[in-house]
């Protein structure tokens, strides 16, 4: 990870996707690939405990590991050969029965997505909360709306962080939605054919979806990864919502307009060349990592186009791009929820700007607009809790 992308993104979900972490997702399917196979008599309970037991990646040496599987074509195929030397020969010949290098890869990844999309839903819920709270202390603050960057009519920062509340709202829905019609086991074998359990196939596909609380497909997805890029798709329309409420307040906060400010704390916003300047910082990151998103959502899109029953290519391409994908959005969204419930308002600043407008009175239905954008809110959370 480079420096950057250190900064960019948070502790949390770098603990998610790391190298190591990305080893034990995987160790983590074999383990419930064994189970399973101990479940309908394919692998011994005893070799099956003991696979379990030594799929542990503290004990990897994670650069050797890498080394090997870029000369291999894939990370299991080492992977599996370190898990063989770790366990006792009696269960040397169990291990990976009934899997493939895609389904240990692809379970792994849908582990980990599971963790990560809870931690953006959790950021997103706190803005959720920041943004309605600003709604309802500020419904009848009054300042100038602006279209094309002008002043234009009189509304109230109630009805804008109420407009920010609709499009977090919607942002949750889409990627929990996304998210249940994505995150799948993933269990084909080598062409997709479940060929080792066999007739045993569905009981096999049970019980190995049970060991991770996982759902179970239809159907191996090996080659169809729509639902995939349909999440990537909602996780980054989630950022581009913090990237809008970053621009917001970077204007807002702008020396001339001077009618919001985020939150100060030490060291942060100054400038290693004019110290009176105070930058949007927490704005500044939300919008950048609005911005890369689209670059790894187009990869992930152009990876639907797979070939037969395992790609060579694609899937692979997907492994490395989704690591960066979750940082990058981890890092947008804990921006923005640290900004938005410490954001500073000013109406007097506000109301010196709407003087300027010519007159015109509020819309009287602004009120009526922020309480459905509140009743919404207050819905999802109720389905939520």
């Amino acid at each position: 990870m480079s420096l950057a992308e250190q900064m960019a993104s948070t502790a949390a979900m770098q603990a998610v996707f790391l190298p190591r972490a990305s080893l034990q997702a995987m160790l983590d399917a074999e383990a419930a690939l064994a189970r399973a196979g101990a479940a309908i008599g394919l692998v011994p309970s005893e070799a099956a405990a003991a696979i379990a037991a030594a799929c542990d990646a503290s004990a990897i040496d994670v650069d050797q590991l890498a080394a090997a599987g870029a000369l291999a074509g894939t990370v299991v195929i080492p992977l599996v050969k370190w898990l063989k030397a770790a366990v006792p020969a009696a269960a040397r010949n169990f291990v990976h029965i009934g899997g493939t290098s895609q389904d240990i890869i692809d379970t792994g990844l849908v582990l980990q997505l599971r963790a990560g999309v809870r931690l953006l839903q959790d950021d997103l819920s706190i803005i959720a909360n920041a943004a309605a709270g600003l709604a309802r202390v500020h419904a009848e603050t009054k300042m100038a709306a602006r279209t094309l960057l002008q002043a234009a009519l009189p509304t109230t920062f109630g009805l804008k962080a109420a407009n920010w509340l609709v499009a977090i709202t919607d942002s949750r829905r889409a990627i929990a939605g996304a998210a249940q019609a994505a995150l799948w086991l993933q269990c084909g074998g080598a062409a997709g054919t479940q060929d080792v359990p066999g007739e045993q196939a569905p009981a096999f596909s049970q019980a190995f979806g049970a060991a991770l609380s996982l759902p179970v497909p239809a159907l191996p997805w090996h080659t169809h990864r729509a639902p995939l890029a349909r999440l990537a798709a909602a996780i980054a329309g989630a950022v581009g919502v913090a990237g809008k409420i970053g621009t917001d307040i970077a204007l807002l906060m702008q020396l001339e307009i001077a009618e919001a400010a985020e939150p100060a704390a030490p060291g942060r916003g100054g400038s290693s060349a004019m110290a009176h300047k105070r930058n949007p910082t927490l704005s500044i990151a939300a919008r950048a990592a609005a911005t890369r998103m689209a670059g790894y959502v187009a990869t992930l899109l152009a990876c639907q186009d797979q070939a037969h029953e395992r790609a060579a290519g694609g899937w692979q391409a997907e492994a490395a791009t989704w690591p960066a994908l979750m940082l990058c959005a981890s890092g947008g969204l804990a921006a923005m929820a640290e900004a938005l419930p410490g954001l500073e308002v000013f109406p007097a600043r506000m109301a010196e700007h709407l003087r300027l407008l010519p007159d015109a009175q509020l819309s009287p239905a602004v009120s009526g607009l922020i309480a459905q954008a509140l009743a919404d809110h207050l819905a999802l959370e109720s389905d939520v809790a």
